[in-house]
């Protein structure tokens, strides 16, 4: 059965009115462009994103051509996501930092919401950049620190291209996208599966931190995106809520298969198994889902029982404790 929202002292947020009208904005360059507001959408967001230069350097000559917001969500996933997923040009991960910039610069001025045709495109454009976001918001490092202001470009290194951003406009932006289920699940989705690539990476016999980081890493990205799921189940109705725990559960295991062996397939197996069981125990299996993965990845790898109940210990409890940071942080 899906979770109820916890009850909380929070001052509530502003909603979305329900509106289906035409507004007739201009957007730069005196192009004119007609935005059909939806169920929570919000057209006026997309056209006053539209008139943002960094948008517009994001999207080239092409943001010209755009006329809503679910033209202006998929100019932006072309622009920033290429033909192999998680590899990316410089420019496109420049894209993908201009269009976050922006994105999280007027959430304030629009309650922090996005429109839901704009936010389904944007959250997939972002889940193919589950690298730099694992470190935004899991266990970092200096160069993602470093290139987070808005004046430092993306940039390459033996590993590849990155982006980075500041890293509560990051949690800000994915709170507003998550509004959606289906965005939620599009990052949710990358995050389980860039997790189980780090845990597969580390090779039987390993010891020490190269051990013990992973499912520490894992623990803090996938417990804030707890945080972001218990931040937008308070902001619903119990009906809203269920229908939205739904929507994620099912968009989570649709894919769901028998796990293949560990050694021939390490990721699916961690994968597979973690869907199993999210379908057997349905949605308050997300928030033990890196002690879970931390598990299944242990036995795989014949740790002894008493390191592995440590190590599914610790990733539970810092799990836990990102998942409360967030919600305070977006308090």
């Amino acid at each position: 059965m899906p979770d109820t929202p916890p009850p909380t002292d929070r001052r509530p947020r502003r909603r979305a009115a329900l509106i289906a009208a035409v507004a007739c904005v201009a957007v730069a360059g005196g192009i004119g462009a007609w935005f059909l507001v939806g169920s929570g959408g919000d057209a006026e967001g997309c056209a006053d994103l539209l008139k943002d230069k960094r948008i517009q350097k994001a999207l080239g000559e092409d943001h010209a051509a755009v006329t809503d917001c679910a033209e202006l969500g998929t100019a932006i996933r072309e622009a920033t996501v290429g033909p192999v997923p998680g590899e990316h040009s410089l420019r496109q991960a420049q894209a993908m930092k201009d269009v976050l910039v922006a994105v999280g610069n007027g959430l304030d001025d629009k309650g922090g919401r996005l429109d839901p045709e704009l936010s389904v495109p944007l959250a997939v454009a972002l889940a193919d950049y589950a690298a730099d976001t694992d470190k935004l918001l899991g266990i970092g490092d200096a160069d993602h620190v470093s290139h987070a202001v808005p004046s430092e470009p993306a940039w390459e290194d033996a590993d590849g291209v990155h982006m980075s951003v500041l890293r509560l406009e990051l949690l800000r932006t994915i709170r507003a996208l998550s509004q959606e289920p289906a965005a939620y699940t599009a990052l949710r989705d990358a995050a389980t599966r860039y997790a189980a690539e780090g845990l597969a990476a580390v090779r039987p016999g390993t010891t020490g931190a190269e051990l013990t980081v992973p499912p520490a890493r894992n623990s803090r990205t996938l417990g804030t995106l707890d945080g972001v799921r218990a931040d937008v189940l308070r902001d619903l109705g119990a009906k809203e809520a269920a229908g939205w725990q739904d929507e994620v559960l099912a968009g989570l295991t649709k894919d769901a298969t028998e796990p293949p062996s560990y050694t021939k397939d390490p990721v699916g197996h961690l994968v597979a198994t973690w869907q199993q069981t999210l379908r057997a125990k349905g949605a308050d299996a997300l928030e033990d889902q890196s002690a879970d993965l931390t598990t299944t990845w242990g036995t795989a790898l014949g740790l002894d029982a008493s390191v592995r109940d440590d190590l599914r210990k610790d990733a539970s409890d810092s799990s836990f404790n990102e998942r409360k940071d967030t919600l305070d942080q977006l308090d």
